[in-house]
């Protein structure tokens, strides 16, 4: 018999209230199973859509008796990408047990396909993509849902046609365009200078970036703050 591949851990397996040398009768191992399935169910957000639960196979060699009573669960919220959550399933009335049952969390969304194959460095339109089911571990999704996601984004390597794209397939979303007529921000002894710029370099959030002044047309460093927005240390 093959030896069982999932951490299953029995904390007690004792007959109570048998009369003596009367054989038990066994809980049912799917029943267990179906229990740890409920239990997770109740603790997932319901507006999470396509959701499916599915618990890990029992060791068919486990002997549990009898619960004289509904079976007591007790299951935690996965934490980030965790695909797979143990639930505590126990019974104290009649019998004393209590197991640890694996159940994993899968869920089907919409994700965006490339219709075609683009390099690096390309700008993704809507009718770069198609949206198709796919089915991912856990609840969180690396895949992006929404052409709305591509905006000012540039993808950071070559993807071959049919790839589900992903968030880190694409670059930080630009705040500054090259050529884009931006405005420099400075402080100075709590005084707050502006002066209009044009930048030379696009930029995310928190970059560095060179700017030329459009007053002086000296070039000066500043960072990506905003939306249009260069701040200069001085």
């Amino acid at each position: 018999m093959a030896v069982k591949s999932l951490t299953l851990i029995v904390v007690a397996l004792a007959a109570a209230g048998q009369a003596g040398g009367q054989d038990a009768s066994w809980q049912s191992l799917a029943g267990v199973r179906q229990a740890a399935e409920r239990a997770l169910h109740r603790e997932l957000d319901r507006t999470v859509p396509g959701v499916e639960l599915k618990s890990a196979a029992l060791d068919a060699r486990l002997r549990l008796p009898a619960c004289g009573a509904a079976l007591e669960t007790q299951a935690q919220l996965p934490r980030g990408s965790q695909a797979r959550v143990p639930v505590r399933v126990a019974c104290t009335q009649g019998a004393t047990w209590s197991v640890n049952v694996p159940v994993e969390i899968r869920r089907e969304l919409d994700v965006l396909v490339l219709r075609r194959a683009v390099g690096r460095g390309e700008v993704l339109v809507a009718g770069d993509v198609v949206a198709q089911k796919r089915v991912v571990a856990g609840l969180a999704s690396p895949y992006l849902s929404r052409v709305e996601e591509f905006h000012g984004r540039l993808t950071r390597r070559p993807l071959p046609q049919g790839t589900a794209v992903t968030a880190d397939a694409l670059s930080a979303a630009l705040l500054i365009h090259r050529g884009q007529d931006v405005t420099l921000m400075a402080s100075a002894g709590g005084i707050q200078v502006r002066a209009p710029g044009r930048a030379l370099a696009d930029a995310a959030a928190s970059q560095r970036l060179r700017v030329q002044t459009l007053e002086s047309l000296k070039v000066v460093e500043g960072v990506a703050e905003s939306d249009g927005v260069v701040r200069v240390s001085r």
